[in-house]
């Protein structure tokens, strides 16, 4: 494992706990699931550019907003994570369209890989 995989897996694990220690175990997965776009935006290590997403069903403030979809992979936790999701033109998560839980970084970058 190089150095800054110990490191992020140190980060990850940390913020985990420290939401664990307040709050308990059931309320912090609880936690995970409602903001788990922002926790594993938060955590990538990569991101690919997928293109622009455009929502069909939005009222004209919606429409001005820039939103791009992006697969990214994330180390969160001590667990591996491929993901696709909406970030806006400030860089912020805005919505998790997809994420699955790898066994290793080399399945996480391969699903990274087929993301679409």
């Amino acid at each position: 494992m190089n150095m800054m995989t110990t490191i992020e897996r140190r980060h990850g694990d940390v913020r985990m706990d420290a939401i664990r220690a307040e709050f308990g175990a059931v309320i912090a997965e609880r936690i995970l699931e409602a903001e788990a776009a922002d926790f594993l935006w938060e955590a990538r290590v990569r991101e690919r550019y997928l293109g622009q997403h455009f929502n069909i069903i939005c009222d004209e403030e919606d429409a001005s907003q820039d939103i791009s979809r992006i697969a990214f992979l994330s180390l969160f936790d001590g667990d591996w994570y491929a993901g696709i999701g909406l970030v806006n033109g400030e860089g912020a998560a805005v919505d998790l369209l997809w994420k699955q839980q790898c066994e290793s970084f080399f399945e996480a970058e391969s699903a990274l890989v087929c993301a679409r």
